[in-house]
């Protein structure tokens, strides 16, 4: 009896041993679940459900000023001008715009011109706009490979950078921002933090997007409304604005969850909208719930003889359905985040086995997998069915086997695939080609061939189709057969072929409008080099032309900009017609616009003829008038030529060089042209170096100032000094003011250079004898560019000079600005206490009027009337003049470019209060002009 019982016992044993080993498996299920990359994409699915069934407004705070396929048919060209991204930010800030991000890579330099527009732009924004630096690899499997791109120096110093990156997930979907991004030793922050303006402290490291936040809700506004004027100043008042890419040509777009596919400013903007809203996701602690919820699996497995299985299934799916209502509850009122497929797991798997423990599933499971074999055979079919693309499935033995409804619009008379019917009968010969080419590479060995794609055009019945083809082979399980090795495998072929005639078309008219200009139809410069560059590829001898029309600009001003647009039309026209027929290579006579009345056109010429040849053929294309509606226009040209041959560089530097002499031209009075010659090429190199050199230059130290003596003329004695500006270059040495005040005063850096003047001569002057002046001269562009009083004010509260002790002097040529202006401001500066001179009285825009209409204390006489002092009666006559009408107007006279004493007697004998020249003291540095200070006797003469 007792052996009887022993199997029984042992048994008993085993059944016990083996729930303690499930309810322990179940346990460790239920902690190691959640890490699963399955259960994690499912839980994120969830969540996504709920965010969709639970939308959000956004907060009306941000506006998306989207650049749409609209906004780049506007402008007609990509990239854009950086002018344009300028006059954006210009009329944003006018609206009372907060923020602005310009999520746009500015990177690398464009046109010096352009650069400057949008540097000076970020400058007016005063750094309000903000620019995106991120991380681009080169290549996309190295992260070794990842470089910062970031803005341009002269951007990124007015501007706000900020981190543009967004991490990607395993599925492959953009679901947060990191809250800082260090790149390359630095540190930034997120776009999202700078937009949203909130504290960075206690922000987390990564910032999840709450995407239950409508996208449809964030306003979106296209730029060629902004840049139409359409756009009420109300829209954008006191709103952060971002500027991106909307359009989807651009290639700015990211996937996402719930929305699928949201371009990048908008992720941003949402990213944003989630700080300001509180609404970031913050995971809640899942593990206790998960325990929880396997104990109760557990229990019921242990109690299943005493549990029906519908009482099991009722209390899973009230625990599932609670689960659920909690985490969806949870999500939309705080944004808190329970991963709920652990929980819905545990319980399907211990039903699964509290029902396997009840029943025989072999037979089930058999009869579900039949079932879903025929399934997905049915959903595969349908899914071939309904493919937009003409889908074919071919056999290994060239039979279609299947192919969907639209295989049939790529039929014809010579080529009608069916089902049952040979593929390569009839079938285009590339893809006959393609599908031997990857039969090939299956027999031998390859498990699936790679995917071969083509492009092809496709004419059927006289229409002609551009097609795209993907052909992919796949190996065939087969029964039977332990191996697939060798050449006798089954195989199926997949044929995808889509019509992208439309594409194409689309294709070629973006690449028009980026390569022509969209009034004229010539080329745009980056064009126009291309194709030049082309042309010389070919050994040809180029000439490039630059053409100007003479007086254009009466032309839009009496007859309208419509009629001005309209000539120049048909001036591109005529350019065009005659550039093929008097090139020597036709096909090389190209026509370029360079910008408002300027084109460019480039010819093949021969060795026989001189450019003047050329150049009297183009001018002689306009002996006839223009007809505009009833207007017969004349239209005259000055042309500048450059020969290829003659000048260093590339296309680009050709042009320049053709730019260059038409500026010559432009000296001319009418009609006519002049042609490049190495000495010009030379002095242009020159002035482009030294303009590109100053403001390193200034930042180096390599300006510097040196002093001439003012003396009075009755008793000899020193009372003050001119401050000229000198510029020693690091490698052209000494450079003389006269070649490059001129530069300066052009592109406006005299400003900065002026304001630098007036503060190191006034720090200069705070050690000399408090007796002695300093006088300094300002530029007609400083009075147009900046603000003079406030400039001399700062110079000297900084350095402590008393104002009386400063003299401002002012050339005749800042007469030609706006007088009532001036007036005002020499009054404002008037008031400050410093004086003020009429500097080079007499020559440029002399005027008696100037002495008695404007506050000046001191008048100086250029040096050209004092040199012929002596011998020319003419000259004494007007100093004379002027000394008197000065003394009238109780001003004092001050006469430059004395180099002898009897210059210096006569002058004193007319009046004249005080004297500069060789004859007291050359220009030199401030210890100079103290020992002259130090000697004993009268420094007069002693280094003339």
């Amino acid at each position: 009896m007792l052996d009887r019982l022993s199997p029984l016992k042992q048994g008993m044993r085993l059944g016990r041993l083996t729930r303690v080993i499930s309810v322990s498996l179940l346990l460790l299920l239920s902690l190691w679940l959640p890490g699963v990359g399955t259960v994690e994409r499912l839980d994120s699915q969830l969540i996504d459900f709920r965010a969709a069934n639970a939308p959000r407004t956004a907060s009306n705070r941000f506006v998306y000023l989207a650049i749409d396929k609209e906004s780049l048919d506007h402008v007609g060209t990509w990239p854009w001008p950086r002018s344009i991204h300028a006059e954006i930010i210009d009329r944003l800030v006018a609206a009372g715009a907060g923020d602005i991000l310009l999520d746009i890579d500015f990177s690398t330099p464009s046109r010096p011109a352009e650069d400057q527009a949008l540097s000076e732009a970020l400058v007016r924004a005063g750094g309000g706009v903000i620019l995106p630096v991120f991380l681009q690899r080169q290549n996309v499997d190295d992260p070794s490979s990842a470089t910062i791109t970031r803005p341009i120096p002269e951007f990124a110093e007015n501007a706000w950078l900020a981190a543009a990156d967004a991490s990607l997930t395993e599925a492959g979907q953009f679901r947060a921002f990191d809250t800082f991004r260090g790149m390359d030793g630095e540190n930034f922050t997120s776009v999202a933090v700078v937009l949203s303006a909130l504290p960075e402290a206690g922000l987390p490291e990564q910032i999840g997007i709450d995407f239950s936040i409508r996208p449809d809700t964030v306003r979106v506004i296209s730029v060629a409304d902004l840049l139409r004027n359409k756009v009420p100043a109300d829209m954008l008042a006191g709103r952060s604005v971002v500027v991106g890419a909307y359009s989807t040509e651009l290639k700015d777009q990211f996937p996402v969850p719930i929305y699928g596919i949201l371009s990048g400013p908008m992720l941003h903007i949402l990213a944003a909208e989630t700080l300001l809203q509180d609404r970031v996701p913050q995971p809640l602690v899942s593990w206790p719930i998960y325990l929880i919820t396997g104990l109760l699996v557990i229990a019921a497995t242990i109690w299943r003889r005493l549990t029906s299985i519908p009482v099991v299934a009722a209390i899973a799916v009230v625990i599932s359905v609670a689960s659920e209502l909690a985490a969806y509850v949870l999500q939309k009122q705080w944004s808190f985040i329970l991963p709920t497929a652990t929980i819905h797991l545990i319980l399907a798997l211990g039903f699964t086995a509290l029902l396997a423990a009840k029943l025989d599933l072999t037979t089930l499971l058999a009869e579900l997998a039949s079932a879903e074999k025929r399934n997905s055979r049915r959903i595969l079919k349908r899914i071939i069915q309904d493919s937009v693309d003409a889908v074919f499935i071919v056999n290994d033995q060239g039979t279609i086997i299947d192919l969907s409804r639209t295989a049939g619009s790529l039929s014809c008379s010579s080529w009608e695939p069916r089902r049952g019917s040979d593929f390569c009968d009839g079938a285009p010969a590339v893809l006959v080609a393609a599908l031997r080419r990857s039969i090939a590479a299956f027999t031998e060995g390859t498990r699936n061939a790679p995917a071969i794609q083509e492009e092809f055009d496709l004419v059927c019945d006289g229409q002609k189709k551009h097609v795209e083809a993907v052909l992919t082979l796949s190996s065939l399980e087969q029964s039977g057969s332990g191996s697939d090795e060798g050449h006798g495998r089954s195989y199926a072929a997949c044929i995808t072929m889509r019509d992208i005639t439309a594409r194409k078309v689309y294709e070629a008219k973006l690449r028009r409008l980026s390569q022509l200009d969209d009034l004229t139809g010539a080329l745009n410069r980056r064009e126009l080099i291309n194709r030049i560059r082309e042309s010389a590829e070919e050994e040809k001898t180029l000439a490039v032309f630059a053409i100007d029309l003479h007086r254009f600009s009466t032309v839009n001003a009496t007859l309208g900009r419509y009629t001005g647009d309209q000539v120049l039309q048909a001036v591109s026209r005529r350019l065009m017609a005659a550039a093929r027929k008097i090139s020597e290579v036709p096909d090389v006579g190209l026509v370029g616009r360079l910008g408002g009345d300027v084109f460019c056109v480039v010819l093949a010429v021969s060795a026989d003829n001189p450019l003047s040849f050329y150049a009297d053929k183009i001018v002689g294309v306009f002996s006839k008038g223009i007809n505009c509606g009833s207007s017969r226009i004349d239209v005259s040209v000055r042309v500048g030529a450059a020969l290829a041959s003659d000048v260093a560089g590339g296309p680009a530097s050709w042009i320049d060089a053709a730019e260059a002499a038409l500026d010559q031209a432009k000296k001319v009075g009418g009609a006519g042209w002049a042609v490049h010659t190495p000495v010009e090429a030379a002095a242009e190199a020159r002035t482009r170096r030294l303009e590109k050199d100053m403001r390193p230059a200034l930042k180096r130290g390599e300006f510097f100032l040196v002093y001439q003596p003012q003396v009075d003329l009755k008793t000899g004695a020193i009372v003050g000094a001119e401050a000229l500006i000198r510029w020693q270059h690091a490698e052209l040495g000494l450079v003389s003011p006269m070649d490059f005040i001129g530069i300066a005063e052009a592109n406006g850096f005299i400003c900065d250079l002026g304001r630098w003047a007036l503060e190191e001569a006034c720090r200069e002057a705070v050690h000399w004898p408090s007796d002695l002046t300093v006088a300094v001269n300002v530029s007609a562009v400083q009075f147009a560019g900046s603000d003079v009083r406030e400039d001399v004010l700062r110079a000297l509260q900084v350095t402590g000079l008393p104002p009386g002790r400063l003299h401002v002097e002012i050339t005749e040529s800042t007469f030609a600005l706006d007088a009532k202006k001036l007036l005002e401001d020499m009054k404002r500066l008037k008031a400050l206490g410093v004086t003020i001179a009429l500097d080079d009285f007499g020559t440029g825009y002399s005027s008696l009027s100037y002495i008695s209409d404007f506050p000046f204390d001191l008048i100086k006489i250029d040096q050209s009337f004092i040199r012929r002092l002596a011998e020319d009666a003419a000259s004494r006559a007007i100093v004379h003049a002027v000394t008197g009408i000065a003394a009238q107007l109780g001003r004092k006279v001050l006469c430059e470019g004395i180099e002898g004493e009897t210059e210096r007697q006569l002058l004193s004998v007319m009046g004249c209060q005080f004297g500069q020249g060789y004859h007291f003291g050359r220009p030199g540095p401030a210890s100079q002009l103290l020992a002259l200070l130090d000697q004993a006797k009268p420094p007069v003469g002693l280094t003339a």
